[in-house]
């Protein structure tokens, strides 16, 4: 769930343990990462941790280049179902540039169609998914190699 390239701050929706907060740490250094869980959580990465409930979060939140969204209750694989509401999306589309969502198993995913598509990975458990969305235009990921 990091993202593909080094944001300016980073609002994760679901922090849990923290290891996407890490994997960002180790890849992009000491960038703002804001964490946000509606249960109390272990601070092992110099991060903002606000405990609160997300869909409320983002209504009243400032902007971050970033938002990670990795929230399932209860541990389940799917995603909550607020996550695909139109009013939780447009609040991403106002506060983020770039947006990750691990989205579980069979997402609908049409009110995201807001925001540029820029990708999908499928990493090694079956039945998740996690997608990439841009508001603006970011670095190229695979830039052109000119050869003489």
């Amino acid at each position: 769930m990091v993202p593909q390239y080094k944001p300016e701050s980073v609002l994760m929706l679901g922090y849990a343990g923290g290891t996407a907060a890490g994997l960002i740490r180790l890849i992009y250094g000491d960038i703002p990462i804001t964490g946000v869980d509606i249960t109390p959580s272990e601070n092992l990465y110099n991060v903002n941790l606000i405990q609160a409930d997300a869909r409320e979060f983002v209504k009243t939140c400032g902007k971050y280049d970033a938002v990670l969204v990795d929230l399932f209750p209860n541990d389940s694989h799917d995603i909550c179902d607020f996550v695909t509401k139109k009013d939780f999306v447009k609040n991403l589309a106002r506060i983020s540039n770039y947006v990750v969502i691990n989205a579980g198993s069979k997402p609908d995913l049409a009110n995201y169609k807001i925001f540029r598509y820029v990708g999908r990975n499928i990493p090694y458990r079956q039945g998740v998914a996690i997608y990439y969305f841009a508001t603006k235009e970011i670095p190229d990921l695979f830039p052109q190699i000119e050869t003489q």
